[in-house]
């Protein structure tokens, strides 16, 4: 497993930051999550390279809040380590009425590269629901800015869209998720995507303390080396079951943990064959609310 001192610190110095900045709000709810697994190529893969992934493992935290202002504001913040896009933060602040919220803010690539610190972009949700009905939602994370030109540039893009509908003590969700980190390297842009087809379902029971989701999806992962003369492309195609199960603990302590693995891998591009390796993403988080917990309700 490799250890990057540069990531530890930068991470630890944004979660500080942050922990800061958003301690004085009362009635705030603050989030922590780590993240492990091999299912994904590794920032040093090259275009030669034509082996199956899963023998390099990657890591992750991620911190992050969000206050409500009024019944009809809400702000949210947070820094994420992702296996595509790198590092971000965003800032969200948000609308709701009735059947209809609206969010939009900055949204930031950072120490992603050593001669771009920071990457400048926009964040945008909007959520349609039928409260116990039905629901829409989508959200976009993108970089302001369409040409690389220095060796490091990069861009980050994000799109999440969403159709749910609630059954009794279930949720059933179709979505379709993207994500993509392009950057400028000496020979070639290189070109990280994954697309995540999925289909889950919550689980719940009222006045029970746990619910369960399980989710069944169809990932491509691919790496891209865009040349004058043509485009190289690595491609891993996978069956995924996942499954997640949160425990709310006293003063709304919210525990989280999940797994996700594949049942079949195959290979397109200069990636032939199947994979013949278990390839998973697993994490655990916590999450809880400020003013839940008496000592801190006190002094904030």
């Amino acid at each position: 497993m490799r250890m990057r001192m540069l990531r530890s610190k930068n991470l630890l110095f944004s979660m500080a930051l942050l922990a800061l900045v958003s301690g004085a709000a009362s009635g705030l709810d603050l989030g922590v999550e780590g993240w492990l697994g091999n299912l994904g190529f590794s920032n040093d893969r090259t275009v030669t390279d034509l082996t199956m992934p899963g023998s390099d493992y990657f890591w992750g935290l991620s911190l992050y809040g969000t206050q409500s202002i009024t019944d009809a504001i809400s702000f949210e913040t947070g820094f994420y380590s992702d296996p595509i896009l790198r590092n971000t933060c965003y800032t969200l602040f948000g609308y709701h009425e009735k059947i209809l919220s609206v969010g939009v803010g900055p949204f930031f690539g950072i120490f992603n590269d050593a001669g771009t610190l920071l990457k400048s972009g926009i964040s945008t949700a909007v959520r349609l629901e039928l409260p116990g009905i039905v629901f829409v939602s989508f959200r976009s994370d993108s970089s302001i800015g369409g040409e690389l030109v220095q060796i490091g540039d990069y861009l980050q893009s994000r799109n999440d869209i969403s159709f749910g509908v609630y059954l009794p003590n279930a949720i059933c969700t179709l979505s379709l998720n993207s994500s993509t980190f392009q950057q400028k390297a000496a020979a070639s842009d290189v070109i990280d995507s994954l697309t995540v087809y999925a289909f889950s379902t919550d689980i719940y029971k009222k006045n029970v303390p746990y619910r369960l989701i399980v989710t069944f999806s169809y990932q491509s992962l691919a790496r891209s080396f865009v040349e004058t003369a043509a485009t190289t492309t690595a491609s891993l195609n996978s069956v995924i079951i996942g499954t997640e199960i949160d425990i709310t603990l006293a003063h709304s302590l919210l525990l989280q943990a999940g797994i996700e693995g594949n049942v079949y891998s195959f290979g397109l591009g200069t990636l032939v064959g199947s994979d013949t390796n278990f390839l998973f993403r697993s994490f655990a988080g916590l999450k809880m609310n400020l003013d839940s917990i008496p000592y801190l309700s006190r002094i904030l």
